[in-house]
């Protein structure tokens, strides 16, 4: 399931209850989608209210720090964990321990908006 859902390249769609990792889903399909070169600036990730926008936003750059501060195994284990196979996790492992840190350099970040202020802008 994770191999399918957490992977950029596909369309999915996930509905689920409250509490049942749908903002995991969404941060893991995020930091898939910057590991495979994806600019920030073009992930867009709507959701309806502020609150919900700010803790996506939080749980993405935790996730990021969180797997800069982790060692290569750890690094690994999350990777897989999201749907990459063990020799792609070790090849993107590097990729991962720096992401975050180049994406506080770059000054870009992933869009993540309210409906409303999506459509506002």
């Amino acid at each position: 399931f994770y191999a399918v859902a957490c992977n950029p390249g596909r369309s999915v769609a996930v509905e689920a209850c409250a509490g049942a990792g749908k903002t995991w889903m969404l941060g893991s399909r995020m930091l898939r989608a910057l590991l495979d070169g994806c600019p920030p600036q073009d992930i867009l990730a709507i959701t309806f209210t502020k609150k919900a926008a700010g803790e996506m936003r939080e749980r993405l750059d935790r996730l990021l720090r969180e797997c800069a501060d982790m060692d290569p195994h750890g690094r690994i284990e999350a990777l897989c964990q999201r749907g990459l196979s063990p020799s792609d996790a070790q090849r993107l492992e590097p990729e991962l321990a720096t992401l975050h840190a180049r994406l506080l350099a770059g000054g870009r970040s992933v869009q993540v908006r309210t409906f409303h202020s999506w459509f506002a802008a």
